[in-house]
């Protein structure tokens, strides 16, 4: 619905549809005027230029809004409504009809003192003109019909304008109410395992003794314990991030496509599932994960296939590959991952398939939306359209004889009953037998039923405009002009019964497009929203992983370090304990970033911090530094953090070398160590949220081996 050039398209569409409705209302007495010029020239110009009159009016309500007005705004353009309204009727004898659209301006005003004249005024009107008591109940319905049509139009119009303007801040309320449920769910998490770390670190450095000599036992206990603290903090930390992360397969789809990519695999990925996942997200990230992993390191594939889609009530996650030569390792696969599929009610399979490929599929069920709650004016929107139903019944079986009246009766009831089901709630099943049989109740009956059920003509046009391809739009214009010509009592009233039924067709058309336009923009809105809970939690998932995972994970280090030195060097177990504490508290200012737009680094601090866990850990430290700004180097610290954990982790290094340099606009880093394992062809799946976060920032990142070594390399631009 919106695009770079129409992003105004659904208010758009809607203020035509009121323009369009209020012109349909106003056109039978138009064409009246205009048959009028001949014979009465200023008769006949003045009815066509107030029924355009009145039709301008309507546009007003586009600005202004729903809702009572002050004296001096209703005083002016209401009452210039009102006495053009009165001076068609009254001296130049236009149909009382025409008040529907004053009718429709003082509802849409809340004026119903001024409403009630009108409709006594019109009923004054058809009593001096000597009208029979059936005709003038018929107009007067009439006026209430055209009046709570165009005003339910209207309302829908200005609600979908709300709506569209609404969602913007919808999703940012969601946002907001999510990042403080995120940081409630951190604090009850961390912040205690990690104020449990700092006092612990503090009172193991008030006791390791000054001088080498034995240490009491108390000392080794205390270190063992504050080891135990930081290893339970780091897995709350890990455990947390994946329960954020799980909502989406977006991180592992990018990690997915970054290591096949590392690999010279062709990647097709399709996604066709909604999110959030849920729980379930977790284990379909991780048969993601591991099936990836498996294409790559197994075979000699050339292309992989990730499809995601919601079937049946469950979201199916499909990988396809052409590089497994057996079907052994679909059992390996099965053995591994099915139990953790079935945990969560799932369902997972692997093998060759018919086509000689490679296939792992496993479903889980979807995470269930909540029924859709309709805004109040569309709910009065919805329920004036059973009024304009049950009005139209009235008009129809007023003038049915009374021998035909049962027939009249059963006719109506269906016919509404479809349009209930088909046209208002959207029913899918058996939509075109209903059609069908809605178009044979218009029709058929038309020679039997009298004047008024011409409506049902209108009707059916209309449904069948809203519920058809446009292309087939001509065939409802042609229904109703054919209707026209059928339940016209002559020639000379072809014309004006086939008016009244596009009239009919214009106004039904017009309400049922304008409430799935405000369905689509509330759908949109819930969507947005959505998204946006969706890409916070990614968000403190991610940061929860590279800030502070990262500093628990160099506390841990730390911690088993000054284990080791308690004995052989109490100064510096001395020393790695005030590290201890001074990177437990960082945590905890993270922690409370976390919550915010994301922390800030100062990347010659990371610089500085990384330089010192990996001299603590016996690798030999190289550092090429230039200043980078403060906006280029939050970025640069967090893939810092990352290439560290990862020697730390993954690698047996004995030298690392740092570089940040800065060229034609690009900062970039190099982290690169001598201790690439055996076999290892690409980077492991946590570079894809590496990667991700540079491409938000407009950088790029690669990694892998170089001879013989392991090159990480991010660039990204200066800022």
């Amino acid at each position: 619905m919106e695009g770079e050039r129409g992003r105004d398209v659904g208010p758009r569409v809607a203020r035509v549809l009121v323009v369009a409705v209020a012109a349909a209302l106003a056109s039978v007495h138009l064409l009246k005027g205009l048959g009028r010029v001949p014979a009465e020239p200023v008769a006949g110009v003045a009815v066509v230029a107030g029924c355009l009159a009145l039709v301008a009016l309507q546009a007003r309500h586009h600005r202004t809004g729903t809702g009572r007005t002050g004296w001096t705004a209703w005083a002016g353009w209401t009452a210039v409504e009102l006495a053009v309204a009165f001076l068609l009727v009254g001296p130049l004898g236009v149909s009382i009809g025409l008040l529907c659209l004053p009718a429709a301006s003082l509802l849409l005003e809340r004026r119903p003192l001024p409403l009630l004249l009108l409709v006594a005024g019109a009923g004054l009107v058809e009593a001096v003109r000597g009208a029979d008591l059936r005709d003038a109940v018929d107009l007067l319905l009439t006026i209430a019909l055209g009046g709570t049509m165009l005003y339910a139009v209207t309302t829908l119009a200005l609600l979908a304008g709300r709506v569209r303007a609404a969602r913007l801040a919808l999703a940012a309320s969601a946002v907001t109410d999510e990042r403080l449920r995120i940081a409630s769910e951190l604090a009850d998490a961390l912040e205690a395992g990690l104020a449990e770390i700092g006092a612990l670190a503090a009172r193991g450095d008030a006791s390791v003794p000054d001088e080498q000599a034995p240490s009491p036992c108390q000392h080794i206990s205390l270190l063992d314990e504050l080891i135990a603290s930081a290893r339970r903090a780091l897995t709350a930390a890990r455990a947390t991030a994946a329960e954020l992360r799980s909502l989406s397969l977006a991180p592992e789809a990018a990690s997915a496509r970054a290591l096949l990519a590392s690999a010279g695999i062709a990647a097709d990925l399709r996604v066709g599932h909604r999110e959030p996942l849920g729980p379930a997200g977790t284990v379909l990230a991780t048969v993601l994960r591991e099936a990836v992993t498996a294409v790559v390191r197994v075979g000699d594939a050339r292309r992989c296939e990730v499809a995601t889609e919601e079937r049946a009530g469950r979201v199916v996650l499909r990988v396809v590959s052409d590089g497994v030569p057996t079907a052994a390792l679909g059992a390996d696969l099965l053995d591994d991952l099915a139990e953790r599929v079935r945990a969560v009610g799932g369902r997972l399979t692997a093998g060759l398939g018919a086509d000689g490929r490679f296939a792992v599929e496993a479903s889980v069920a979807a995470t269930p939306s909540p029924p859709p709650v309709d805004p109040p004016e569309l709910r009065t929107a919805l329920g004036l359209y059973w009024f304009l139903l049950a009005v139209f019944c009235a008009k129809a079986l007023m003038f049915v004889p009374p021998s035909r009246l049962a027939l009249g009766v059963v006719c109506t009831a269906v016919f509404c009953a479809f349009q209930v089901r088909f046209s208002i709630l959207d029913a899918t099943s058996y939509a075109r037998p209903a059609l069908l049989v809605s178009a044979a109740l218009a029709l058929l009956p038309l020679p039997w039923l009298g004047r008024n059920w011409i409506g049902a003509a209108g009707i059916l046009a209309g449904s069948l405009l809203f519920a058809l391809p446009l292309r087939v739009g001509a065939a409802a214009g042609a229904t109703a002009v054919a209707a026209g010509a059928v339940g016209g009592d002559g020639p000379w009233s072809v014309l004006p019964t086939t008016v009244s039924a596009l009239v009919t067709c214009t106004v039904v058309y017009a309400v049922l497009r304008l409430i799935r336009l405000v369905r689509e923009l509330q759908r949109a809105a819930v969507g947005l929203a959505r998204a946006g809970v969706v890409a916070e939690r990614l968000r403190a998932a991610r940061d929860l992983h590279d800030l502070l995972g990262h500093g628990l994970a160099a506390i841990l280090l730390k911690a088993e370090l000054a284990r080791r030195l308690v004995d052989a060097d109490p100064p510096r177990c001395r020393a790695e304990l005030a590290d201890i504490g001074r990177l437990a508290e960082r945590g905890r200012a993270e922690l409370g970033a976390l919550a915010g737009d994301g922390p800030r680094l100062a990347f010659g601090s990371e610089l500085a911090s990384a330089a010192a866990v990996l001299e603590a850990a016996a690798i030999a430290v190289e550092l090429e530094e230039e200043p980078v700004p403060a906006a280029t180097g939050a970025v640069l610290g967090v893939v810092l953090r990352e290439a560290v954990t990862n020697v730390l982790r993954h690698s047996r290094a004995r030298h690392v070398r740092i570089a940040v340099s800065t060229a034609d606009g690009t900062a970039r880093l190099e982290v690169e160590n001598d201790g690439v394992p055996d076999g290892v062809t690409a980077p492991g799946s946590g570079i894809g949220g590496l990667t991700a976060r540079l491409t938000e920032a407009g950088g790029t990142l690669v990694a892998g081996p170089d001879d013989g070594w392991y090159l990480l390399r991010a660039e990204v631009p200066l800022r």
